[in-house]
């Protein structure tokens, strides 16, 4: 008959934390920045694990550290069990701010989207105040105090829940005096001077407009690059080559005529999502944002359809 373990076996839960971390980042190092804590600390606590398991965790090279087969093997199980030990707590955690609301978002949507209708939702709920972090890359919520995510992606986030937002295809555009009749050809993508988000994600979107106008391999890959979208869309803007764009960024800029854009091809595959650990979304606070930005969602997406439609695929 198996016996429960747990009554005798010493499990050594600040060195399992200290694991988790290193091996979370690939490194001693980073792992104490992270903690707060020396790199020695980190490798005596990870060392005293291994003595407790009799087993190897880690090959410790001159600059960095790898796991081994059985760090691999082990390392998703503790992942899991600090990951599911923090939503339980939050879960019986009241929220130690109720009244504010921390928002992580791309600078793009931020600056050109979020900010400029935040305004209704504050007249709606002004017991809630707003904090905007804007970053290209998802935060980790271990880490950061983040309430609610919206990004831009496929909606596969490991470990997150997320919530479609909106529909917001990939468009490329120019000014309208860098090509003839208003129209962007397959010769026009070949010939003027590419404008490339460097954020993570774009090269898949990248090269599928590549694919679709037959760019061949050998051609410059870019010549300006930019992390922040909207940076590559002013440029587009002020006639600087031709780039790519959600059309929710470039909608205005196209109806006033600053800018046209390709009806040939898009990129539909990718939407925004609001994402966040699973409990975040039960939140009042949370609840209420949701609410409204799909609401306000909804508008934007009706707003920009007539020119969704002009898409040929």
């Amino acid at each position: 008959m198996r016996t429960d373990k747990l009554d005798t076996y010493p499990l050594p839960l600040n060195g399992l934390r200290y694991f988790y971390w290193a091996a979370k980042l690939g490194s001693f190092k980073a792992a104490a920045e992270s903690l707060n804590v020396s790199e020695a600390a980190i490798s005596q606590q990870i060392r005293n694990v291994e003595s407790v398991l009799s087993v190897k965790l880690f090959e410790r090279g001159h600059q960095k550290v790898t796991l081994t087969t059985k760090g691999n093997t082990l390392f998703p199980f503790v992942q899991t069990a600090f990951l599911n030990l923090q939503e339980g707590i939050t879960n019986i955690s009241s929220d130690p701010q109720p009244n504010r609301l921390t928002i992580s978002t791309m600078p793009s949507f931020a600056t050109n989207w979020l900010i400029t209708r935040l305004v209704k939702f504050n007249q709606l709920h002004p017991d809630l105040s707003i904090s905007i972090d804007s970053s290209i890359e998802l935060l980790d919520f271990e880490k950061d105090t983040i309430d609610i995510a919206i990004r831009y992606g496929t909606g596969d986030y490991p470990r997150l829940r997320s919530e479609f937002i909106m529909h917001d295809p990939m468009v490329l555009v120019c000014h309208p005096d860098l090509v003839k009749n208003r129209t962007i050809t397959k010769d026009d993508v070949h010939r003027l001077p590419a404008i490339i988000g460097t954020a993570d994600g774009v090269l898949k979107t990248v090269n599928a407009f590549r694919n679709f106008y037959q760019v061949p391999d050998n051609a410059q890959d870019a010549s300006l690059l930019f992390k922040d979208g909207s940076l590559g869309a002013e440029a587009a803007r002020n006639g600087q080559g031709i780039s790519i764009q959600r059309m929710s960024l470039v909608a205005d800029w196209i109806e006033s005529g600053e800018l046209i854009y390709g009806t040939d091809f898009a990129v539909t595959s990718e939407n925004f999502y609001a994402v966040a650990p699973a409990s975040h979304f039960d939140s009042p606070k949370v609840i209420k944002f949701l609410n409204w930005i799909k609401s306000e969602t909804a508008i934007t997406a009706e707003r920009i359809k007539p020119l969704v439609e002009r898409i040929k695929t």
